[in-house]
This record gives structure tokens, C-alpha cells and sequence, in this order.
């Protein structure tokens, strides 16, 4: 229910468009019985408006914290494009000047010389007077402390580069002129950008305009005459506009946003003769004014087209006489005088003024609604307006400085998350157009949401005026959320979605009931007209979400079954995650427990046929950038430790027979995790089979984590051969159990029995003491009891799972004898392997060094995530054998033999066997 009467007069409703705007191009025809002479035209009328807001201030806005950092990273790109591509730099600015003829920078050089000093005089003094003059004595004071900054910036940087730059980057910096050699920043430059940077943007003012295309006119002819490189000229400017950004940030600059006057008139201009305006939103310090303004209803003094009247004389004229009819004197009558032409509407004399005889805390007490305030639109000014008739009205004002906030937010999202953060532009404009657009289709569609009564924009802001919804409350803010309540809440997303559209911001502030116990949906700025699939899928997941947080899952699942079919709610389990939740939604399920966990459960039992593992929507997770840096890492190591000449010996000498034999042992691995496999499987499985599922698991490694591409694959080969789920689960688990104690224990074994034998040495000091260290705290976090709690939390369903398998396998002593005698094949053969590739390039060790070089190697480059340990294995293992006293280039030629053998051959061979155990069915 809204608080908006039924139009007076339909006719005159028609002459605006639905947001306000006049409709140009046809007028309607005048009638004269209402025109009156511009004698007896009655004056403008002045409208007084009771404005209740927060006084304007200073603003640190987000933009120009981007700008610095831009500028910063700028900068760090310029340095390193002046140390290490200075033949590129020196050749474009070589092309540069060439456009200057070598006789015009002769003959020229002292008038150029003249125009440079003068510019660089005359730009400073007029920034300041300009500012002085208009009063801005923040903007005078702010332009000046920046150009001292960029002096002094560039000043400790020039001196920086001297007396401790590298030569590289001093080289690609140094200039010559008047045959002196000299590094090319030029403090100048810094002071004159910082100096324009502080003093405001360039669309701030036309005097800053032209002085930053002045500067740039300098910057150009100094390299055109060799005065400076091209680099330095930009890291010249960039120094510049670092302090002056970092000072424009740090003191803010004038609020150019929609205040006051402003306000009130884009509100007269969307239409609304607004009598009083009160902020909703968290305003401090609200303060009263009186604003007093002649400014007309609607767009009348922005539009100047000419009504495409019909002409009176058609409309006057008489029709054809005929025949019989009477002679009329033809003589020529006097043309009748032409109408002046409407008057223009004068300069608006709007005032304002404090008004101290205003009760604040009444008038904010009458405006203030938390269901439309708290938790929605926090980056947007919200205002209540009362107008002539007594409607009230809801305006949302958009900030071009909030806007780009908004937008960083959404940029990251889209980044982190693929198909699910809303397109959000920089322009402000567009944004509200957007979110215009939204609100129309969604009343179009039957949806209950607030009616877009105007628009309109005001320096750097555009108001949204809407209906206002009478006793709204949240959906939060009910003491019960009855079943009506949850009916119409999904038939309105129901509506939404056979329309297309799509909110993907569903949360407890976008939702409210009004009075009348009506669902009304707010909120649309972030929609989707023409939605994707995955956008009303993630709209069902919010919801259903919102409303077990407030109700309890059966509860939530029989509301949502009452509107969507089987296949519908089967949709919804897989996009139960955390990443698609607004804030409040995850915040509100965070004192509810594992409420999304039960929901895919309940979920599971009412469509057994559901897919409830959560869909990949992450493009990347903490785990993918340590991945990244991992490998990174490794292979800048890989490359800083590559003796070429020590590689391409051991590589021309190498024994092929040697290699083969490596080949021939890796092989021999595939076996010994079938054997394991078989031993342990509740079913009785062939060796051979078995082998080859092993062997089409070295193609899903190339994509996942050491290990885990393996148990991915013998966990579907076992589901395949009717296993259960739980028991093909556990059965892996229990196959990688033994195989990591294996490891452990014949590691142990082969240490204890070296002896003093091996050319091993004891780790230096420090690495023990970090060691001895490390396992210090590790002891003393385990007498933490939430430490204890959370280990066990990550223990326990693997524990839970291998256990009961244990005991089976416990009882079969063969198939224990089996399982442990295939794991210890696996070993054995790596180990070979390993040594094999060694061999291959003439040097041994002894069986116990080869095995724990390899074990420990091995260990330590798997636990690192990354893509079938590519990179930190190679690194460990070329680590340890330099460790046991091999050459580096021989280590690493080893490395990576062993990793082409045991891990690259076989991908293409896995990949036949996969597509060979598909066709039939086993995977």
C-alpha cells in the first residue's frame, strides 16, 4: 500500500512521461478560452521548502584513493620500463623528436625555452589567484602543500638515483644536455603536477583545464628538444601526482554532490513540489534550512523546442462556400498582431536559509523508517518528501563518489566469483538509468515494488523519486513470519522470474511488509532484465536461504515447494554456498549454524535425485593464489639455479638404457596401486583393470593437487562397480592411509639402518632450531582446547570413514598381506625410478641415500598445492639431491627426467585408457 492518491486529471497525467519527463515534440493545441494576455499572466509562484539534511562537508573520496594507487603502480611500471627496456624508451623518444626537425630545434630552441618558462610561470600563479578569488581557500592551501610535495618528492628521488641507483636504471634515465649528463626527473614537472593534482580535478574548473593541457604542451616540447627522456618526463608527472593525490585524499575536497538548492530544485524538476524534505538515512548534525526557489515543475527551464502546435489559421479557417452561399467582401483585411512568445523563466534568486524554529527530532522521528534505511542502499543518500497535496515520497540520491566505490566492490566480486556480481558502471547516470529500468519492468511484471514517480540529475548526482510504502517493516523486524508471509514472497520472485528478470540481492533489507501485510520487493538496482539461468538460480538459493534464517529449514523447503516444481528446488542445492549470500544473510545463518548444510540435506531427501554438491563459482580461492605463488616461486627458482653448461654435459652423456629402465619402473607403480586397490575394495576387482584406472588418473592430475586427481578417479571406478558411496569413500581413504604410513614408516627404517654410512650431513643450526621450534608450537597449540577441537573437527570424518574398513581389512590378513605389499611396490619402484634416473647420468649413491633423498623430496614437494606437484616437487627434488652432494646441473637434469617419465609419459598413454574405460563403462 502506498501513500500516492489516484490522478486528478488523466488528460494532464498523460502530458509526462512515467519518470517525469515532458513529452517533446507535440503539444497539445491551446485552447484560447484559457489564454490569457502576457499582460494579465500570472507571476511565477516561490515555493518554500522545509529541508531537513546533514550540512555539507569536506569529502575523501574512494576515486581519488584509486588514483593514487594507480599512479603509484604507474609509477613502479615506468621504472621498470626505464631499467630494463631502455633501447625500446630511448627509440620511441628518438621517434618522438624526429618530429621536430634537427634545424626547427635549432633555430628555435630559445623561443621554445621562452614559452616553457613562461608557461611554468604563469600556470602556478593563475591556479592560486583563480582559487583566491573564488574564496576556495582549502584549494589554494591543498594545491600549494602538493606542489611542495612534488618537489620534495622528486627532489629526494633525483638524489635517491644518484647516490644509490642501480646503473641500469640510472642509465635509462640520464640525459645530456649542453654536454653535461644528467638524470632526467625534473622537479619542475613534479612541483607543476602536484600543484594541479591538489588543486582539484580537471573538471572542477576550466582554469585547471587549460593549465594541465599547458603543462603537457611544456612536458612535450622538453623532449622534443632533448631536455628530457620520456620516461623521466612521465615519472616526472607521475611524482607529482602521487602527493598531490595523497593530499586531495587526506584534507578531501569540496562536495560537489546535490545539497541544498540543488537538491530541491532536481526534486521541482522530477516533478514533486516537494513542502518539506527530511533525510532518512544516518545523517549527523541534521540541521534545518528554508529554501526558497521560482524554479517550475518539471523540465521546463532545460527545454527550449518549439510546440508543434497546429497553426490557428488552419484551426480558424472557414470551410469552402458554396454555390448559393452569400458574397463576402474580399477586401484585405489587417493581419491580426502576432503573440509574443512564451516569456523565458527568468534566473532562478533561489535562497536558503536556517530555520531555527524547526522540532529535529520530530520531523527526523516522522521520516525515519528502519525497513527502508537500515541495510539497503548504505552507499546512497535516502530522503523522505512530503509535497503540496500531502503525498509522501521516498527519494534515493546517487553519488558519483559512492558510485565508484560500488564499482570497485562489484569489479572484485566479478573477478572472484564467475556469472553472479551485477554490471555496475563507473557513470552514475548509468547506474540510475539501470536501476530505472528495473523498477519499470518490475511493476510491469506484477512484481510489488515502489513505483518510479521521477528522475532527475543535479551536479554530480541523479535523484530517484518513488512511492512511498505505508508502514513498512521489515522481513527481519516481524515477530513472526507467518505461512501467507512466505507464500507471497515466493510468488512475487515467481512473477519477477517468468518476466525475466532476476534481483540476486535477496536479503532481509530488500524485502518488507507493508501494513496491510502485502510482500513488496525494493532493491532492484543490481537486477538482470534479460536474466541468465545461473542469476534465477542464485535468486532461489538467496531466498530459500532468507527464509530458513528466519523460519527453519522444513518450514523454508514447504514454502518454496508450494511455488516451484521438483526440477526447480533440485536447482537450487548446488547453489547453497556462502559466495552467493548477501552479507546479511551470511551473518544471520552464522548464529543458526550449519543451516546451509542441512538445507542441501533436506533437500537431497525431498529429490533424491538432486545434485547437492556446491556448483564452482569461485574463479579462484586462497588456495588457487598460493598455487599460483607456489609454482611461481619454484620455477624462478628452477630457472636462478640452472648451470646451462653442467645441463648440457649431463644431457649429451646421458645413458639411454638408463632412462628406459626408469620408464620400465614407473610403469611398475601402476601396479602396485592396483594391487593395493584390489586388496582393499569390498568387491572383488580385476588386477588389470584396476591398474589401467590408475593409470587414466595421471590425465586428471595434469588439472589437480598431487593425490587428489587419483582418489577422484578410484572413487568413481568403485561407484561404477556398485560400491556405495560411503564405503567407496572410505575405502579410498583407507588406500591413502596406508600409503602415507608406508611411506612414513619405511622412511623411518631406511634412516635407522643408514647409520653414519650415507654423505648426508645434519641440517645447519638454524634450520634446527626453526625446526625444534616449529614442533614447540605445534605441541603447545595441542594443550589449546579450541586447537584440540578443530584438529579433531578435520580428523574426525576421516577417521570416521577409514575405521570401520580397517577392522574389515584387520580380519583378511591376505588382503592386508596384499594391500601392504602392493603400497610397498608402489614405493619401491619410485625409488628405482628415481635412481634409474640418476644413473642415467653417471652418478649413484647408495640405496639407503637414494631412498631418503626420494622419500623426504617427494613428502615435502606434495604437500605443496599445486597441479600434479608441478614445480615445488621438481624444486624438492633437485633440492635434495644437491643436498646429497650431487651437482646442480646433474640434480636437476635428474629432476626432470624423473618427472618426464613418471609423471608426463604416461598422460597420453592414461588418456586412451580413459577414453577406453568410458565406452565400457567402468568410469
Amino acid at each position: 500500500m502506498t501513500d500516492v492518491p489516484p490522478p486528478e486529471n488523466p488528460e494532464r497525467a498523460q502530458a509526462t512521461s512515467p519518470v517525469g519527463i515532458p513529452r517533446i515534440g507535440v503539444a497539445p493545441v491551446a485552447n484560447k478560452s484559457e489564454q490569457t494576455t502576457p499582460d494579465t499572466a500570472a507571476p511565477a509562484l516561490r515555493s518554500k521548502t522545509l529541508l531537513v539534511d546533514a550540512p555539507e562537508r569536506r569529502l575523501r573520496r574512494a576515486e581519488d584513493l584509486l588514483d593514487l594507487v594507480l599512479v603509484a603502480l604507474g609509477l613502479v611500471f615506468m621504472i621498470i620500463l626505464a631499467a630494463y627496456a631502455h633501447a625500446t624508451t630511448t627509440g620511441v623518444t628518438q621517434d618522438v623528436q624526429n618530429a621536430l626537425a634537427v634545424v626547427l630545434r635549432r633555430v628555435l630552441v630559445f623561443p621554445l625555452q621562452a614559452i616553457e618558462g613562461l608557461i611554468t610561470f604563469t600556470v602556478p600563479v593563475a591556479v592560486i589567484m583563480h582559487n583566491l578569488l573564488r574564496r576556495s581557500w582549502h584549494a589554494a592551501g591543498q594545491a600549494l602543500l602538493a606542489g611542495t610535495g612534488g618537489f620534495v618528492l622528486a627532489w629526494l628521488s633525483l638524489h635517491a638515483l644518484d647516490a644509490w641507483g642501480p646503473a641500469v636504471l640510472a642509465s635509462g634515465l640520464t640525459v645530456t644536455a649542453s654536454g653535461t649528463a644528467r638524470i632526467g626527473i625534473s622537479t619542475v614537472f613534479a612541483t607543476l603536477a602536484g600543484l594541479l593534482t591538489g588543486a582539484g580535478e580537471r573538471r572542477s574548473s576550466s582554469v585547471i583545464r587549460y593549465a594541465w593541457t599547458a603543462v603537457w604542451v611544456v612536458v612535450g616540447l622538453a623532449v622534443l628538444r632533448s631536455a628530457i627522456t620520456l620516461p623521466g618526463a612521465v615519472i616526472s608527472i607521475l611524482l607529482g601526482r602521487l602527493p598531490g593525490l595523497a593530499v586531495r585524499y587526506a584534507f578531501g575536497v569540496d562536495d560537489t554532490r546535490a545539497h541544498g538548492v540543488a537538491l530541491v530544485r532536481a526534486l521541482r524538476r522530477a516533478g514533486i513540489d516537494a513542502v518539506r524534505v527530511v533525510r532518512m538515512d544516518r545523517a549527523p548534525d541534521a540541521r534545518a534550512w528554508m529554501v526558497e526557489t521560482e524554479t517550475p515543475l518539471g523540465y521546463t527551464e532545460r527545454v527550449r523546442e518549439t510546440p508543434l502546435t497546429t497553426p490557428t489559421a488552419l484551426d480558424e479557417a472557414d470551410p469552402a462556400p458554396a454555390d448559393d452561399a452569400p458574397a463576402v467582401d474580399e477586401s484585405p483585411t489587417p493581419a491580426p498582431a502576432a503573440e509574443p512568445p512564451s516569456p523565458v523563466p527568468p534566473e532562478d534568486t533561489s535562497t536558503i536559509t536556517t530555520a531555527d524554529d524547526v522540532d529535529l527530532a520530530a520531523v527526523l522521528d516522522e521520516a525515519s523508517s528502519a525497513a527502508l534505511t537500515e541495510g539497503r542502499l548504505s552507499a546512497h543518500r535516502l530522503y523522505a518528501v512530503w509535497d503540496a497535496a500531502g503525498v509522501r515520497r521516498d527519494v534515493t540520491v546517487l553519488d558519483a563518489d559512492r558510485q565508484v566505490a560500488g564499482f570497485l566492490t562489484t569489479l572484485w566480486d566479478r573477478v572472484r566469483v564467475k556469472g553472479l556480481s551485477p554490471e555496475r558502471d563507473l557513470s552514475v547516470r548509468s547506474a540510475a538509468e539501470h536501476a530505472a529500468l528495473m523498477t519499470l519492468e518490475a511493476g510491469r511484471a506484477g512484481v510489488r515494488t515502489p513505483a518510479l514517480v521521477g528522475m532527475a540529475e543535479a551536479d554530480e548526482s541523479v535523484l530517484l523519486v518513488t512511492d512511498h510504502i505505508s508502514g513498512a517493516r521489515a522481513l527481519a523486524d516481524l515477530e513472526e513470519v507467518d505461512d501467507d508471509v512466505l507464500a507471497d514472497l515466493w510468488d512475487q520472485i515467481s512473477r519477477a522470474h517468468m518476466a525475466g528478470l532476476a534481483h540476486r540481492e535477496i536479503d532481509s533489507a530488500t524485502v518488507v511488509v507493508d501494513d496491510a501485510g502485502a510482500v513488496w520487493l525494493l532493491g532492484w538496482e543490481s537486477g538482470e532484465t534479460i536474466s541468465s539461468e545461473l542469476s534465477r538460480r542464485v535468486d532461489l538459493a538467496q531466498l530459500l536461504a532468507l527464509t530458513a534464517s528466519l523460519t527453519d529449514v522444513d518450514r523454508a523447503i514447504a514454502a518454496a515447494s508450494g511455488s516451484l516444481s521438483t526440477q526447480q528446488l533440485a536447482s537450487i542445492a548446488p547453489m547453497l554456498q556462502r559466495v552467493v549470500l548477501p552479507a546479511a544473510t551470511r551473518e544471520a545463518m552464522g548464529r543458526r549454524g550449519k543451516v546451509l548444510q542441512e538445507l542441501r540435506d533436506a533437500l537431497v531427501d525431498l529429490t533424491p535425485t538432486a545434485h547437492a554438491e556446491p556448483a564452482k563459482l569461485n574463479r579462484f580461492s586462497p588456495r588457487t593464489v598460493i598455487m599460483a605463488i607456489v609454482g611461481l616461486v619454484a620455477l624462478w627458482t628452477l630457472l636462478a639455479r640452472m648451470n646451462i653448461e653442467q645441463i648440457t654435459d649431463a644431457v649429451t652423456g646421458a645413458n639411454v638404457w638408463w632412462i628406459l629402465g626408469a620408464l620400465v619402473f614407473s610403469l611398475a607403480t601402476y601396479v602396485g596401486a592396483g594391487l593395493a586397490l584390489v586388496a582393499f575394495s569390498p568387491v572383488r576387482l580385476p588386477l588389470w583393470k584396476s591398474t589401467e584406472v590408475h593409470l587414466a588418473s595421471s590425465v586428471v592430475s595434469l588439472v589437480a593437487p598431487a593425490g587428489v586427481g587419483g582418489a577422484a578417479i578410484n572413487l568413481r571406478f568403485l561407484a561404477r562397480k556398485g560400491v556405495p558411496t560411503a564405503v567407496g569413500v572410505a575405502t579410498v581413504a583407507l588406500v591413502q592411509v596406508v600409503q602415507f604410513v608406508v611411506t612414513v614408516v619405511l622412511l623411518i627404517i631406511v634412516a635407522a639402518t643408514t647409520g653414519q654410512s650415507t654423505s648426508l650431513t645434519l641440517p645447519s643450526g638454524w634450520v634446527l632450531v626453526i625446526a625444534v621450534s616449529l614442533v614447540a608450537i605445534v605441541a603447545i597449540a595441542l594443550f589449546i582446547p579450541k586447537v584440540r577441537t578443530w584438529l579433531w573437527e578435520k580428523i574426525e570424518p576421516t577417521y570416521r570413514q577409514v575405521w570401520p574398513r580397517l577392522v574389515w581389512v584387520m580380519s583378511n590378513p591376505g588382503r592386508l598381506a596384499l594391500g601392504v605389499g602392493g603400497t610397498l611396490l608402489l614405493s619401491l619402484s619410485y625409488i628405482l625410478s628415481f635412481g634409474a634416473s640418476l644413473w642415467a647420468f653417471g652418478h649413484t649413491l647408495s640405496f639407503s641415500t637414494l631412498a631418503i633423498t626420494y622419500l623426504a623430496a617427494n613428502t615435502v614437494g606434495s604437500v605443496v598445492p599445486s597441479p600434479g606437484g608441478i614445480g615445488p616437487v621438481e624444486l624438492a627434488l633437485t633440492a635434495g639431491l644437491v643436498t646429497a652432494g650431487v651437482p646442480s646441473g646433474v640434480a636437476l637434469s635428474t629432476a626432470i627426467v624423473y618427472r618426464l617419465v613418471t609423471f608426463w609419459i604416461p598422460i597420453p598413454v592414461g588418456w586412451l585408457s580413459l577414453q577406453r574405460l568410458q565406452r565400457h563403462g567402468d568410469l
